[in-house]
């Protein structure tokens, strides 16, 4: 029975992560609609299978390896979420408010009743099911992508589906990701290693600085964070080398990614000219306004922010492109203090998780937390918030397992904490 909560949690956590306010009333050409929007189902899925977790929680007790829920970062989360909407009250305009309420509710039901759907599942089995989820939809993407490069229709940036290249480029670092994942974990290295150098490859033939950014901030973490030994770290750069050199030298690639190398790394970033001054600056897509308008806004409220939804309401823009400078407008140092509890709350389990901690899901998160400073709003960053509580309630597994099976005598633990490891962070077998 576990597999397949295990399989329906990684599927509504995947999707949740992937569908945003995609609805289908795009399918009807119908008027947008609340209850025509996929993620009101799934999340009300999440909510089904939260029921369950209880139910399992107060039926028996944690087993080996079993994901335990973090009572401190969901209290965390409440505080935020909690706060965020109570600035609806001084907001200037309620129906923007409203709107932005609804958006941080669902995130907040998401994120914690994933915590309480995975409690009593085993650990590797939620990371296993969410990841494998994670790689087929964005691989998915990624072959519309190449099929859009090939076929001549891509203009100067990739994207698909309607998307921006940002978000395209966040996808491509989850499916770079959700590869290693797999390669750290069962080997393979011949399969999962161009899979993680194509997703690379595609986030830079987005254009998107701040995605690539992100994504090699999230590869970082992952090496660090999933203990990568030096031998599969030079045996990783090998084989990623070899894909990009073929990808550069031997396939329509290669132009195009010297295209995009040139107009938005190095031009826009290193040598653009702008229109009222002679002086080279860096080129942000006009977001240095809206980083200007939003600190502005929330120097006038430096406490307690504008209220929720301020700064559209206002007509600064849609958002400010930096979920930092966006809680600060709108919530002020209060809101930012809330915020700093989240992280803490998550630096915390992370640090007690040493071992248990897994790389790909952390690195996931720096991957989100670097993208939402130059990209999309507070709902835009939802999967932060949801991989934060997954990588937390996976590491606990180790915590739970260890404290519940401890028998007496020291050498008794020792042997138990041997045996408990591999439950929790299986060595990579197989292919290297």
């Amino acid at each position: 029975m576990s597999w397949i909560r295990c399989t329906g949690l990684g599927l509504i956590a995947a999707f949740y992560m992937l569908a945003g306010r995609w609805g289908f009333d795009r399918l009807l050409l119908s008027e947008p609609n609340e209850f025509l929007e996929l993620r009101i189902w799934i999340v009300m899925g999440g909510v089904m299978l939260a029921a369950v977790g209880l139910a399992h929680y107060a039926h028996r007790a944690a087993r080996p390896g079993e994901t335990r829920f973090d009572r401190h970062l969901a209290t965390a989360l409440l505080g935020f979420f909690g706060y965020l909407c109570t600035s609806a009250f001084w907001a200037p305009d309620a129906e923007f408010a409203l709107r932005k309420v609804y958006d941080i509710a669902l995130v907040f039901v998401m994120s914690v009743g994933f915590g309480l759907a995975a409690i009593r599942l085993p650990a590797a089995r939620v990371l296993d099911a969410f990841w494998a989820v994670v790689i087929l939809a964005t691989g998915v993407l990624a072959l519309a992508g190449m099929r859009q490069l090939l076929g001549g229709g891509g203009g100067a940036r990739l994207a698909v589906l309607g998307g921006g290249p940002n978000i395209f480029a966040r996808l491509m670092g989850l499916l770079t990701l959700g590869a290693l994942y797999f390669w750290n974990r069962r080997g393979q290295a011949w399969l999962w290693i161009p899979v993680a150098a194509g997703g690379v490859l595609l986030a830079l033939l987005t254009g998107s600085r701040g995605g690539t950014s992100a994504i090699l901030a999230g590869i970082l973490i992952f090496l660090v964070a999933g203990r990568v030994p030096v031998r599969r770290l030079i045996i990783l750069a090998a084989i990623a080398a070899a894909v990009v050199g073929v990808a550069v030298t031997a396939s329509p690639l290669g132009k195009a990614l010297n295209r995009s190398m040139e107009e938005r790394f190095l031009k826009l970033t290193l040598k653009y000219a702008g229109s009222s001054s002679s002086e080279s600056k860096v080129y942000l897509s006009g977001r240095e306004v809206m980083y200007a308008s939003a600190y502005d806004l929330g120097l006038r409220h430096p406490v307690t922010g504008a209220g929720l939804s301020a700064f559209p309401a206002l007509g600064l823009g849609p958002y400010p492109h930096n979920l930092f400078l966006e809680v600060f407008c709108e919530g002020g140092a209060l809101g930012l203090a809330f915020l700093g509890w989240v992280f803490l709350a998550f630096l915390r389990a992370a640090l007690r998780g040493g071992r248990g901690l897994d790389g790909a899901t952390t690195g996931a998160v720096v991957l989100i937390l670097i993208g939402s400073q130059s990209s999309g709003e507070l709902y835009d960053s939802r999967a932060l918030y949801l991989l934060m509580m997954m990588a937390s309630c996976t590491t606990a597994a180790g915590l739970r397992a260890a404290s519940s099976t401890q028998p007496h005598g020291d050498s008794a633990h020792a042997a138990a904490a041997a045996h408990l490891a591999p439950a929790v962070h299986p060595t990579a077998h197989g292919t290297t």
